[in-house]
């Protein structure tokens, strides 16, 4: 017979909060409606806005029940919780109080019973019945006692039922008011929240056109009215001077300028009349020529789409997929752009700078991905971060018990998105990785020269790291097996990386996170095998904890926070358990906490950043 756990008050806090909420979104919903509403102000982006207020008042109308709902809930919970625990209270202190006053006529009954023992046979009778009264009167005691210790048992076990029955209630009307509302996405929610971005997408460009070309119509039209106006005043101009004869001579030299100026403005006219014509040509021409692919493209792309989406692809895979091999077959000279994108990449690059780490312990998930987020930042040497000077690559000591040194190492991501700049983590990189893995990119070549630099010696331990072109490079250098044979790949862990058609070595562990709505991750070769299934994978497919472009980096930091550091999916907990199969016994652990300072000679060692850009 405990006391009920439970705060009241905080949940009473909560509920009154929940409605607070509730009154907010009724405001809210109010404020957009009168948004919603036809006034004096008349235009295309006045309409969308109060289309997009009327939109949005109906969607967060939904949710006004939902908290109202909860408040209710949680507020009638408090009560009834506080009332139970007032009663269990009570029931305790009485039930307490009852089994000292059973204990003390048992120890009565006990003394009396011993009397009786000792009582001699010539004693007078009087003193035995005085006994046997006692007796008797400790015996009722004992009972009434008892049965009222039973009787506050009953009054305990009523109150523990009174507030199940109310925490039933309250998760029922909650799971009710949350299962039933039009907030909650069905999977044709996401099919048609892509259809509908994609709808959005191509009416503003259908409008921009159609402005355009309205635009360039009115002004055609603005000057043929101009040019009437002036042949009419022509017209007017000779009438006046045939009617004014005696002027014959000044007006017909006032007939010749103005005749001239009327030729010049028919020829403009016929000017800018056959200019329209070469354009509309231009034009029929580019859609005669141009149509034909882009309806083969767009054919292509909807039958692979409706295939992938058979297979049980979620929409933006199944979009990604089969727009790869619709462009690769639809344009083929996109070949000519990987093959020389493979080109690019056969250059050896130079290392320019190697900076020593600061010794930081390092014990999570999200404290490695803000070392991914600084080498990203490290290659800009400027303030404009559209130019990425240098490919930076940091490799991390940890120390076994037994002063075993295994080394993690962090890649960088896509810093650059058109070719010619001079790191390794650019644009060039990414297709190579993705569309020719057998040809090693610049960036894989850094991040090889980088660990013999630090000392990582064959058959030593390693751990990569990365995310979207980080993470892919990772996956590359995994699969490859001169790489894998060379060192002894314990793990990789990859972020918003596209490695589920890379076959990694069941020996190396795969934490592979995505966002649902990222089309980066699926961009997987559609030519190269499945290794998605394998056993070695441990895969979180999240929605991100934030707004915005779901391909971003503290986003996915969140990410791995909460799936991965938190336990919040079972996947991030599997991946950093213990793992009996293990090669050396190593397990992924060990590539976090303090790192090494020495290795097991007692050389003093240290964590490094390298800097490289490309080479010829």
């Amino acid at each position: 017979m405990d006391p009920l756990d439970g705060d009241p008050v905080v949940l009473l806090s909560t509920g009154q909060r929940y409605s607070e909420t509730a009154a907010e979104i009724r405001s809210a919903v109010s404020t957009l409606n009168e948004i919603s509403q036809r006034g004096a102000m008349v235009s295309v982006a006045i309409d969308r806005v109060r289309r997009d207020a009327a939109h949005l008042a109906r969607e967060i109308a939904q949710a006004e029940r939902r908290y109202a709902e909860t408040g209710d809930a949680l507020t009638d919970y408090a009560r009834s919780l506080e009332s139970a625990q007032e009663d269990a209270r009570r029931a305790i202190a009485d039930h307490e109080s009852a089994l000292e006053d059973e204990s003390a006529a048992d120890v009565r009954a006990a003394g009396v019973r011993a009397d009786q023992r000792e009582l001699a046979d010539d004693a007078p009778s009087s003193q035995a019945r005085s006994l046997d009264w006692s007796l008797a009167a400790a015996v009722r005691d004992a009972e009434s006692a008892a049965s009222d210790a039973a009787s506050a048992r009953r009054r305990y076990n009523e109150a523990v039922a009174d507030r199940d029955r109310a925490a039933r209630r309250a998760i029922d009307r909650i799971h009710d008011v949350v299962e039933g509302s039009g907030l909650n996405d069905s999977f044709w929610d996401d099919v048609g929240g892509v259809f509908h971005d994609i709808v959005d997408f191509l009416t503003d460009a259908l409008e921009a056109i159609v402005g355009a070309i309205t635009a360039v119509l009115t002004a055609i039209a603005v000057l043929i009215v101009t040019v009437l106006a002036v042949v009419a005043a022509v017209i007017l101009l000779g009438l006046a001077v045939l009617a004014l004869l005696a002027l014959a001579v000044i007006a017909l030299a006032l007939l010749v300028v103005v005749l001239q100026a009327v030729m010049l403005l028919l020829v403009l006219v016929a000017v800018i009349a056959v200019g329209l014509v070469l354009v509309a040509l231009a034009l029929l021409a580019a859609i005669i020529v141009f149509t034909p692919g882009l309806m083969q493209f767009l054919l292509t792309l909807a039958g692979l789409f409706a295939y992938n989406l058979a297979t049980g692809m979620d929409p933006m895979q199944a979009l990604v997929q089969a727009a790869i091999p619709a462009l690769l077959f639809t344009y083929p000279a996109l070949w000519a752009v990987i093959a020389w994108a493979s080109g690019q990449e056969k250059g050896t690059p130079e290392l320019v700078d190697t900076d020593p780490l600061k010794r930081v312990r390092d014990d999570s998930m999200a404290t490695l991905f803000s070392d991914l987020i600084a080498i990203d930042d490290a290659g800009h040497l400027t303030d404009d971060k559209s130019v990425n000077d240098e490919s930076v690559v940091r490799i991390i000591p940890f120390a076994l018990e037994d002063g075993t040194i295994i080394y993690r190492v962090h890649i960088p991501s896509t810093q650059q998105w058109l070719p010619g700049g001079t790191s390794g983590n650019d644009v060039t990189s990414d297709i190579v990785a993705k569309m020719n893995p057998e040809q090693r990119t610049q960036l894989e070549k850094m991040v090889m020269d980088a660990m013999k630099e630090a000392g990582v010696k064959p058959g030593d331990h390693v751990m990569l790291a990365g995310w979207s072109l980080g993470g892919i490079t990772a996956g590359n250098l995994a699969s490859d097996p001169e790489f894998s044979s060379t060192y002894k790949v314990d793990a990789i862990a990859v972020a918003g990386s596209s490695v589920d058609d890379l076959d990694i070595p069941l020996t190396t562990k795969v934490l592979d996170v995505s966002h649902t709505m990222d089309p980066v991750p699926r961009t997987e070769n559609p030519f190269a095998a499945d290794h998605s299934t394998d056993p070695n994978r441990y895969k979180i497919d999240v929605p991100p904890q934030g707004d915005g472009f779901p391909h971003a980096s503290d986003l996915y930091q969140q990410t791995v926070a909460t799936h991965v550091d938190d336990g919040g999916s079972q996947a991030g907990v599997d991946f950093m358990s213990y793992d009996p199969n293990a090669v050396d016994g190593v397990q992924v652990s060990d590539y976090f906490g303090m790192p090494a300072t020495e290795d097991k000679d007692h050389n003093p060692i240290s964590g490094h950043d390298y800097a490289y850009v490309r080479g010829d």
